[in-house]
């Protein structure tokens, strides 16, 4: 049997419509709650002819159950359709189906009617009804069991990092029209670069494509140090063996690194993956780089403008209104976000003006969403505080790391910059963080501040990885790196003190090299 209890109750009716449109070939149309009455589906909003009721109850007993299909049997008798169906979460027994049918026989043509989990999933095993489950990503996932595989090296080759925290991701992901395009396209060229602003989805989009061709038969290929000569010497020389690359933020972020010729090697991993049917490509990039990149590689830009790759770029203005719902809606329910702050976003509808601000994206409501950032406001100020990040996106970081943390903090936020792009050895950062520790006036040595401040920063900085055993450390997500660029390099005294603390790590000192330029 699938695993239904990832679904939520809109994913579990989404599915149902998906069966029931095709076990009665017909449209149907799927309301919100509240809307036409209380009716989930059904085939004709004026005449009612097929109404088709959702009952999502996945875990729960049947007596909760029959308490719900009790209150719905006066409603039922006034709408009078001429074919009603219960499409259960639950497997029920005999006796269960016995006594629902009892309560809507004048309505039914048979029990049949009353569609329990068990008769949801027989259907969906069948060969061909493969195309339901294909568009419900959940349930080919985790059936896939890739998700198990996670760190099998023989399928994820250094992908610890990129992948560390994927089954929460998978949570929150929605299976937009652009995700689904990509596939189409990756399926027919290979090749696929994806641009857009910062925080709109390019990340979470890659991931989920690189993890729908490893249930393919691909064996994925990361690298975390951005030498792509590396991995172009890494790929198999078998022409039939399956592979695809990822090179996630491909024109910055941990790939500054690379030498000035980062684009030419980038047009020689691409021309090489043309040549060779079994391989793929994927390449992200935040847009702005993406564009500079262009203007200093002629070459770079050619290849572009020839439309030899197919550059997706993400625009939150493409997304329709229903999938950043979507998204929204899932950070509430995945995230467990208390009833009380729920309210204040249900209050009025408050949640269309978040849907269709100007300035919505996933990071945003991932940020929002965290319980270190939202138990900091009241519920009733919960509505008001999604606005003013969203109305004020750029200044995110800045209030959080100016006047929501610690000094401690701060400087613990800085050194981790100083340090890596990415994630760093958590026993190296810890050494380095002491040192600059020492150097600080006014803190509290009797106390652990490196393992507080972790506790205090996990999930809404910095995330804490398990990489092969070892922990590391990494920020949230890009865009705290590139507040922290702005904050380090216009501040030379922290900048003297950073340097101190770590002067005695033979490490690749990126930004305080940078920072010493002119």
């Amino acid at each position: 049997m699938f695993n239904y209890a990832n679904l939520n109750d809109v994913e579990f009716e989404e599915l149902c419509k998906d069966i029931m449109e095709k076990k009665l070939a017909t449209s149907l149309r799927l309301f919100a709650k509240g809307r036409d009455g209380g009716i989930d589906l059904t085939d004709n909003t004026s005449t009612h002819n097929i109404i088709i009721q959702v009952k999502h109850y996945i875990g729960s007993k049947f007596p909760n159950l029959r308490i719900t299909l009790k209150n719905e049997v006066e409603k039922v008798n006034k709408w009078k359709p001429n074919k009603y169906f219960v499409c259960c979460g639950m497997v029920l027994t005999d006796s269960n189906i016995e006594e629902i049918y009892g309560m809507f026989k004048d309505f039914m043509e048979s029990d049949k009617n009353i569609i329990t989990l068990r008769e949801i999933d027989e259907f969906l095993q069948k060969t061909e009804n493969s195309d339901v489950v294909r568009k419900h990503y959940k349930l080919w996932l985790y059936s896939s069991n890739i998700l198990n595989e996670i760190f099998n090296q023989d399928i994820f080759i250094d992908c610890e990092s990129l992948l560390s925290d994927i089954e929460e991701e998978c949570k929150f992901f929605v299976q937009t029209n652009i995700y689904s395009q990509c596939i189409k396209h990756l399926d027919k060229h290979g090749l696929l670069m994806v641009t857009g602003g910062p925080g709109v989805g390019k990340t979470i989009t890659s991931k989920m494509l690189v993890i729908y061709y490893a249930t393919k038969g691909y064996r994925v290929r990361y690298t975390t140090n951005g030498d792509i000569s590396d991995i172009k010497k890494s790929l198999s020389n078998d022409k039939e063996c399956k592979e695809i690359i990822l090179l996630d933020d491909c024109l910055g972020q941990h790939y500054f690194n690379m030498k000035d010729t980062q684009e030419n090697e980038l047009l020689s991993l691409i021309k090489y993956v043309k040549l060779n049917k079994n391989k793929k490509l994927i390449l992200n990039s935040r847009i702005t780089i993406f564009n500079e990149a262009k203007d200093r590689s002629l070459d770079f830009n050619i290849f572009f403008q020839e439309k030899k790759i197919r550059n997706f770029i993400i625009n939150m203005d493409e997304i329709t209104s229903l999938e950043k719902a979507k998204i929204f809606y899932n950070h509430l329910i995945y995230k467990q976000i208390p009833k009380e702050y729920y309210n204040s976003i249900k209050e009025n509808k408050n949640y269309l003006t978040i849907v269709m601000h100007r300035n919505y994206t996933p990071r945003i409501i991932e940020h929002v969403t965290y319980a270190t950032n939202y138990l900091k406001i009241t519920p009733t100020k919960y509505f008001d505080y999604i606005l003013e990040s969203l109305s004020n996106p750029n200044d995110i970081w800045k209030n959080e790391f100016e006047r929501r943390i610690r000094d401690v903090d701060r400087a613990f936020l800085l050194t981790l910059y100083s340090l890596t792009d990415t994630n760093v050895d958590y026993e190296i950062l810890k050494k380095c963080f002491e040192n600059r520790l020492y150097m600080m006036n006014k803190v509290d040595y009797t106390m652990d501040n490196f393992e507080s401040i972790l506790s205090r920063l996990n999930q809404s900085f910095i995330n804490i990885i398990d990489n092969k055993g070892k922990r590391c450390i990494g920020v949230i997500n890009p865009s705290v790196n590139d507040y922290l660029k702005l904050v380090f390099n216009n501040n030379r005294l922290e900048l003297n003190e950073i340097r101190k603390s770590i002067t005695n790590f033979k490490l690749n000192f990126r930004r305080v090299k940078s920072a010493n330029k002119p």
